[in-house]
């Protein structure tokens, strides 16, 4: 059509600069498309006498986490998949339905508890361009909550720490050497060390410490009130740079060199801006979430109801008993029966 167009500017202005001509017939028009069918028109499957349409297949798929819809679009063949399923599902759901498990109590508690989740969605889903506008939190809102929770953005003693560890058998859920056996290992690597042997290299040669011996002993920047008392107090008081006594843990022998202290501090707001828009964001969440139920539950009767505690029970309860009947007096003569044996009356 476009391309007829631009044809016809062209004659018009090519008509005005020639001689009239003849008039020429007018073109056929071009016959109008169909208009595409409605999602709820477009079957995908059929079941029995009903029927799964692309509106099913879309509902069904906003029903989705983000990431697994991008997994469904992204996998060849992900969408017949998913439709297989739906399909699937309804045969399920027709066959139940001919055995009247649709009438259940379980699935009509079940059918209304899904009714009020879906319809909690829908509010919400109306209602999200007015509640996210309520949920933007600007700079000045985050400042705020810096100033008023000066606690939350303090940090605490850190220590930078290299340890060579030497598990023995006591060690917690280690398999090791035994308790002499692993001295003497510790001993060799200390002999090593005043040879000049270079920290980093007998990490990886001697650590059983899967976590940090690939990076030469290393746990930077740590608070030490983390570790096992023995390893955190070590950290907390040996000379920075310098090799340790051995410390026996939980874990087994440890030799650590200190690598750096920092003392605790307030973490200024620039440091802590991302941190302090995250747990702004978290609150604001929170009121406004609270402010759209306190406002609900003045329309609407609202009561949450704690039922009385049970007695405690203490076995099974046992049914009233029966009226005794009047004992009939014994004879004092009446012999008594023999006790039973072991192995049986003798």
């Amino acid at each position: 059509m476009l391309r007829a167009s631009l044809i016809t500017l062209i004659a018009l202005g090519v008509v005005a600069q020639e001689p009239p001509k003849a008039p020429v017939p007018a073109p056929t028009p071009a016959p109008v498309a169909a208009p595409a069918p409605k999602p709820e028109e477009i079957v995908l499957a059929k079941v029995g006498g009903e029927v799964v349409t692309e509106a099913d297949f879309r509902a069904a798929f906003q029903l989705l986490g983000q990431q697994e819809q991008m997994q469904l679009l992204m996998v060849q063949g992900g969408k017949e998949e998913f439709v297989k399923r739906m399909a699937e599902s309804k045969l399920l759901s027709v066959k139940a339905m001919k055995m009247g498990l649709d009438k259940s109590p379980g699935f009509l508690r079940a059918l209304d508890r899904a009714k009020d989740d879906l319809l909690a969605r829908e509010y919400l889903e109306k209602e999200g361009p007015g509640l996210q506008k309520k949920l933007e939190v600007d700079e000045a809102a985050v400042k705020a909550y810096y100033e008023r929770h000066p606690d939350r953005f303090k940090q605490p003693d850190l220590v930078s720490v290299r340890h060579i560890l030497v598990t023995v058998k006591e060690g917690k859920g280690k398999e090791g050497r035994s308790d002499a056996e692993a001295r003497a290992r510790i001993e060799k690597i200390q002999a090593e060390i005043k040879k000049g042997a270079k920290f980093e290299a007998l990490v990886k040669k001697y650590s059983d410490d899967p976590g940090s011996k690939d990076n030469g002993g290393l746990y930077a920047d740590a608070d030490p009130t983390h570790w096992v008392p023995e390893f955190g107090a070590a950290a907390r008081t040996q000379p920075v740079g310098k090799v340790g006594a051995p410390v026996k843990t939980t874990y087994g022998y440890h030799l650590i060199r200190v690598e750096g202290r920092k003392p605790a501090r307030e973490v200024p707001f620039g440091e802590a801006k991302e941190q302090a828009e995250k747990l702004a964001q978290q609150e604001r969440q929170g009121l406004v979430w609270n402010e759209l139920m306190d406002g609900l539950r003045k329309e609407i009767p609202f009561e949450l109801i704690k039922p009385a505690p049970a007695p405690e029970a203490h076995g099974p309860a046992k049914p009233p008993e029966a009226p005794k009947a009047p004992e009939t007096p014994k004879s004092p003569e009446s012999p008594k029966a023999p006790a039973a044996t072991k192995g049986g009356a003798e």
